[in-house]
This record gives C-alpha cells, structure tokens and sequence, in this order.
C-alpha cells in the first residue's frame, strides 16, 4: 500500500517534469538580442566603391571560414563580427591610408541572407530573412504547424551553434515570450508523442 503510493507519487513528479520541460541552465530567454546587422561567416557583402574614376558598384563578396574578405586592391580584410557601418568605414580608411585612391565612398550591403524551419510545419524549408521576424512569424510563414506538432517544445538552434526551447502555446498567449530569429538560424519542430 505504502509502495503503491510512493510509485504514484513518483510517477507524478516524473510527469510533472517532463511537462514542464527544461531550460540551458544560467540562460534566461528574454537577454537574447538578434543582431542582424552584424556580418557572418558565409555572408555575401554586396560592395560598392563610389567617387572614383571607374566606379565599382555593388559587387559580390563572401566572407569566407576564417572572417576575412579579399577586396581590390586591399587583399584580405577582416569582416566576421563587425557591424556593417564599422567595416565600411575601416575599408574606406585603408583605401584612403593606402593612397589607393584619393577620395572613395564606400558602401556595403548583406547579400540575401536565409533562415531554415524544419519538422512539423506545413511547408518547411529555407526562408529568406527580409529582417527582424519571430519564431511565430516564421512558422506562419510555413503554412504554421501540423496537426502532429509538439507546440511546447519548439527548438530554436543559432547561428553560432546556441539551443533554445520555445513553448510556442505560452508565447501565443503572451508575445513577450516569443523569440527573436536572427540571419543563420534554425527553428525544428518536434512531433508530439
């Protein structure tokens, strides 16, 4: 008898965990803060160099496994981790340094950048990132879940190799709790048992 209800009980708490799910210990969602203007290993830059004799505009360049760039004339510069303002402005002053050129304007946008939905969503695959969006939005704008998606456990993996878990259901009710999707990122939805 005594047995009986120690298994109950224990069955209960095993249960009660399980609902609740877990969180990255010492990770609190809401610090998390999508930088999409921060440049990316495998980013395509789209570079222009403007006021000089033979104007360059808008040419492609993809920052390659090691950060770094090749520009003309320039070589290998670094690119990964930089916002874009701040390297347009270091190239604009190595050109200038460098005597390259006397006078150049230098403009640098991100190429299309993409973030992926897979698992339990109508119509998953790659989605291109047009700016700041949600995991909500994302889902939504794969034909949202299946009848078989696990809503509470949604997997969000960054692009720098961080997971997350999402209950999309609390985050429905209470938008603060839905989660930023930055360029490179992943969102997996899982199947319900």
């Amino acid at each position: 008898m005594i047995w009986n209800r120690w298994i109950s009980a224990l069955g209960l708490l095993i249960f009660a965990l399980a609902w609740t799910g877990c969180e990255t210990a010492g990770h609190k969602p809401s610090e998390f803060v999508c930088t999409d203007d921060e440049i990316r290993v495998g980013d395509t830059l789209s570079i222009s160099l403007l006021d000089i004799p033979e104007p360059l505009t808008d040419k492609d360049f993809v920052v390659r496994n090691d950060g770094m760039v090749n520009l003309p004339f320039l070589g290998s510069i670094k690119a990964a981790s930089r916002k874009f303002g701040d390297f347009e402005r270091d190239v604009q002053t190595s050109y200038l340094e460098k005597k390259i050129f006397r006078q150049v304007t230098v403009l640098v946008k991100p190429g299309i950048r993409f973030y992926s939905v897979g698992g339990e969503v109508k119509q998953p695959g790659r989605m291109t990132y047009s700016g700041q969006t949600t995991v909500l939005r994302a889902i939504v704008t794969c034909g949202d879940f299946t009848e078989f998606a696990n809503r509470r456990k949604v997997e969000i993996i960054r692009a720098n190799g961080a997971r997350e878990i999402m209950d999309c259901n609390k985050a429905r009710k209470d938008p603060k709790k839905d989660r930023p999707i930055c360029p490179g990122d992943a969102i997996f939805v899982p199947r319900s048992l």
